[in-house]
């Protein structure tokens, strides 16, 4: 069905490391977790900065045809300001317009604005902001606050995060210190399906989101301990998943889709340390539903993600191995329904209603990543600079052991200037016939071409 292989492409798009990978699987290490401004905490009273980027996407449609998935232009302005080193402000908007994947479009995005107060030990912001927990790379099963929006035509990872309106405030002792954020207002992961072939039949209904009461935000806590030796944290995170589930509801001329999110307890914990010269990460998360998962068709069971990661730096050349793994607890394999008497309009009807259950349950474990009791992925990135660091050579891969999906993503980027760039790539996502990759193959792989000033 067209619209399940839609959904399908969703799920990809929403949960598999394939994109992490492709987009920036180096982006994060060597780096402390942090919010998405922290790099640019002003020394004097008033910042200005920001780029100007221009790009074209190329990739085939599912006739093997080939065609430009996206050209666009993007200007972003950032702004930072700290008043007497007791207040600081950051925001951050970017100017889009061009074409995305055959449609034309024109955008605003107050991608983060934000203000903060640092009284005695604490820090206190208030405002749109993206935060980033989490110390592996590409995966991140702490990261549960920030929404994503995957469809994203873009080199870097960092640009598929989202914003949401937070209350962050931050207590340091020494080498520790306690996060708690508060999240008021529910903001989803995108999902890529707005514009989606839908058979005759089958109908999306508006989605069924948590509105703006107190009862309804949600919290997170966190634990953290910076020394030479080692880094570490410990996580708890209490509130609406971003990534929703699809509910159903059969009707008398057919089938109305509802996306539905549902509540969450998420503990993890990560760490990143040295071995000699290697560096080592890790990271997993304990994810458990409020509802009843057995019952409910939309909330997925719970489980265990859990990440391990190895990097190494040897002259000019950059290694990094990540194991990826994940757990479903409490699994049941789905079993398709089958029609005991066609001649029996009630056994027509359980049958069908059982059939609708059965496929949208077996696409919600897609989005989750839990259609398997266990899956184990191996994800690895290679980089070498040369002609005295301006040119880079990228080569990032992941393989899925357990459903036989892959990813392989080469890129070249030359520094013409100091603020000057220019990146080329592509990226190749297959599998097996009938795998997720297999369907979303022509979708997801693509070549790209990047000019980007800064200032």
């Amino acid at each position: 069905m067209r619209f399940l292989t839609a959904l399908s492409i969703a799920a990809f798009f929403l949960l598999s490391p394939t994109t992490g990978i492709a987009q920036g699987l180096f982006e994060n290490a060597g780096n402390e977790s942090k919010d998405s401004a922290s790099v640019d905490t002003p020394s004097k009273a008033l910042q200005i900065g920001g780029y100007v980027k221009g790009a074209l996407f190329g990739g085939q449609d599912n006739a093997e045809k080939t065609i430009m998935s996206g050209s666009y232009g993007q200007a972003a302005l950032k702004l930072s300001a700290e008043k007497s080193g007791l207040g600081t402000v950051f925001a951050e908007a970017r100017l889009n317009a061009g074409y995305k994947r055959g449609s034309a479009f024109a955008t605003v995005d107050i991608r983060e604005a934000w203000c903060g107060i640092s009284p005695g030990p604490f820090d206190i912001k208030l405002g749109r902001q993206i935060i980033q927990w989490g110390r592996a790379d590409a995966v991140n099963p702490t990261n549960t606050i920030t929404p994503k929006d995957e469809t994203a035509l873009s080199s870097e990872s960092d640009d598929t995060r989202l914003g949401n309106e937070l209350l962050q405030i931050k207590a340091k002792a020494g080498i520790s210190s306690i996060q708690g954020v508060w999240i008021p207002c529910y903001r989803p992961d995108v999902l890529p399906i707005a514009d989606a072939e839908i058979p005759s039949g089958i109908s999306i209904e508006d989605p069924q989101y948590p509105d703006i009461r107190f009862s309804n935000g949600g919290y997170a806590l966190r634990f953290e301990v910076t020394h030479p030796s080692i880094d570490g944290s410990v996580s708890y995170f209490n509130g609406y998943s971003t990534l929703p589930g699809f509910d159903f509801s059969p009707g008398q001329t057919g089938l109305s889709l509802i996306p539905r999110a549902y509540r969450i307890h998420a503990a993890g914990a990560d760490f990143s340390t040295t071995a000699g010269s290697l560096g080592l990460r890790g990271e997993a998360a304990f994810k458990y539903p409020f509802d009843d998962y057995d019952d409910l068709v939309h909330v997925p069971n719970p489980y265990v993600q859990y990440v391990f990661g190895i990097d190494k730096s040897i002259g000019n050349w950059s290694v990094l191995l990540q194991y990826s793994g994940l757990s479903v607890i409490d699994y049941k394999k789905l079993a398709k329904p089958a029609l005991k008497d066609s001649l029996d309009p009630y056994a027509v009807k359980m049958y069908m209603a059982a059939l609708a259950s059965f496929e949208i349950d077996k696409m919600n474990r897609l989005f989750t990543g839990t259609s398997d009791q266990v899956s184990h992925s191996l994800l690895g990135n290679i980089q070498w600079s040369t002609l005295y660091e301006t040119l880079h050579l990228k080569l990032a891969g992941m393989y899925n052991f357990t459903t036989k999906d892959y990813a392989i993503n080469p890129s070249i980027s030359y520094d013409i200037a100091d603020a000057v760039n220019l990146a080329v790539g592509g990226r190749s996502v297959d599998g097996p016939d009938e795998s997720q990759n297999s369907m979303v193959s022509n979708l997801m792989s693509f070549v790209y071409t990047e000019l980007k000033v800064s200032f």
